[in-house]
């Protein structure tokens, strides 16, 4: 590759090539490298390590399940005493208290915290190409906090995620769809066995209910081209019954750990058939699950499914058939290794070339404007009366709120459900107010264009063009910034 070639290379897999930033002497071995452990997330100003100025004193991202299920409790109890307020107070009152327990530190600061170390890692990590695989798969496992109040949950459950990208798809398989998060999302948490212990004690009235079930084989794993029925969504919901969440508070259950948990007087007893094969407990109570990911994770279907969208997301959106063939061989032989799969789309988008493009997301395209202009990010806590940037709410100016995906099944990763008059305006307004941040503007386009481009590219040489015409730098930032190179890689 020239450098021209391997800038275009890295906008395919990253985020582009920073002004400060070498460039690779083996394009791919730089990018296959950064699959082997995952980079600790911080809040990083820089690429030399140096953490953002201007957080809160007391912010921390949550790691562990019992810091999420602490989170949880937290969350209920500020809702419930938000609505036991609601009775007493004036409307004024009631409304800034409302906000000041609630929407503050559950609804705003929640997903800035995690937007805005999401941006650090992609703009200044050491691991871009990593990087824009952990958004894959925080992706294709969508969880939201649409429903069932699970704000203090999506951030850790997504960094999980980023921390099973050194394993099989198996294990991320199985600790996504049992984590606290998901098991809330898709309300499997109340799902209960009609023939449950709790059903014929009558503790609870609840029943079964067969999202998470469809999910896990409609869109996590073998998809609808494996053939399988409403029978087989209903007896993966029965096996899925019992998984729910152990909070700290007087419910929980003595002796066992906060997060997730498999309550054993929720679940269906007996066995259930899924696709022709029968599931049953014999050694551990969870075990009909741990057996049936064990099974779909290495059903042909899912190696087709998960390799195609990865196709679709990196290559083209109709990626070239043998790109994906060879991208299942990879799958099948490492089991499902991801570090292996990972490193086998790498080098399908370097043999892809410039035959294939892909339009960029509005959460790619925000983070590669930053990585390649060299901007830092802002920092700016989402308090009112506060002024700045926040990113989570800035994606969803953009049209791609990251951490309110209104579907399971994620956002498209189709060129075309991003292309729009509306979608177009977004990008170009926002453009314009960045470009006028950008400090000696006439130097710094013309060092991004040849480093990206190349000085005689059709792109710089319609920008020197508008130059001599009198077109002033913040404007050709603009046309730049959204152009047809900026906006494809």
């Amino acid at each position: 590759m020239n450098p021209q070639e391997v800038a275009r290379f890295v906008r395919q897999v990253g985020f582009g090539l920073a002004p400060d930033e070498a460039t690779p002497n083996d394009a791919v071995a730089w990018a296959q490298g950064q699959f082997d452990g995952a980079p600790p997330v911080a809040f990083l100003a820089d690429r030399s390590g140096q953490l953002m100025e201007g957080l809160p004193p007391d912010l921390r991202l949550l790691q562990t399940q019992e810091e999420v299920a602490g989170g949880l409790l937290a969350h209920q109890k500020a809702e419930l005493q938000s609505f036991a307020a609601s009775k007493d107070r004036p409307r004024e009152a009631f409304e800034r208290f409302r906000y000041e327990t609630v929407e503050l530190p559950y609804w705003q600061l929640e997903p800035w915290k995690e937007m805005q170390a999401r941006a650090a890692m992609a703009v200044n990590g050491p691991a871009p190409a990593f990087e824009r695989f952990w958004h894959f798969w925080s992706n294709h496992f969508t969880v939201s906090p649409t429903n069932n109040n699970i704000n203090t949950a999506v951030g850790p459950y997504m960094r999980m995620l980023r921390a099973r990208m050194g394993g099989s798809f198996r294990d991320m398989l199985f600790e996504a769809v049992t984590h606290p998060a998901m098991v809330l999302y898709l309300d499997n948490e109340r799902s209960t066995g009609p023939n449950s212990k709790a059903r014929r004690q009558r503790w609870t009235t609840d029943e079964i209910n067969e999202n998470l079930g469809r999910e896990l084989l409609e869109l996590f794993t073998v998809s609808p081209a494996a053939g399988y029925s409403q029978d087989d969504v209903m007896a993966v919901a029965h096996i899925l019954t019992g998984w729910g969440v152990n909070r700290p508070d007087q419910w929980r259950k003595a002796g066992v750990p906060l997060g997730s948990y498999f309550n054993f007087d929720k679940h269906e007893p007996g066995g259930q058939t899924v696709m022709g094969k029968r599931y049953s407990a014999f050694l551990h109570n969870d075990g009909k699950l741990q057996s049936l990911a064990d099974d779909l994770a290495a059903h042909p279907a899912t190696a087709q499914h998960i390799c195609h969208k990865l196709a679709v997301a990196f290559i083209a959106d109709e990626p070239p058939a043998d790109s994906v063939a060879r991208l299942v061989a990879v799958f099948q032989k490492s089991k499902g290794h991801l570090p292996a799969v990972h490193k086998a789309v790498v080098a399908e988008v370097a043999l892809a070339g410039a035959q294939v493009r892909k339009f960029q997301d509005p959460q790619t395209w925000l983070w590669s404007i930053f990585r390649v202009s060299g901007m830092p990010l802002r920092v700016a806590p989402p308090a009112r009366g506060v002024p700045g940037e926040r990113y989570h709410w800035l994606l969803g100016d953009l049209g791609q709120a990251v951490h309110q995906c209104p579907q399971p099944n994620g956002w498209s990763l189709f060129s075309r459900d991003w292309i729009s008059r509306e979608m177009m305006d977004r990008r170009i307004r926002f453009a314009f107010e960045f470009a006028r941040r950008i400090p000696d503007a006439e130097a710094r386009l013309q060092a991004v264009l040849a480093r990206q481009h190349g000085p005689d590219s059709a792109i710089a040489q319609a920008l020197n063009s508008a130059r001599a015409k009198g077109l002033d730098p913040r404007a050709r930032w603009t046309a730049y910034l959204t152009s047809p190179e900026m906006l494809w890689s």
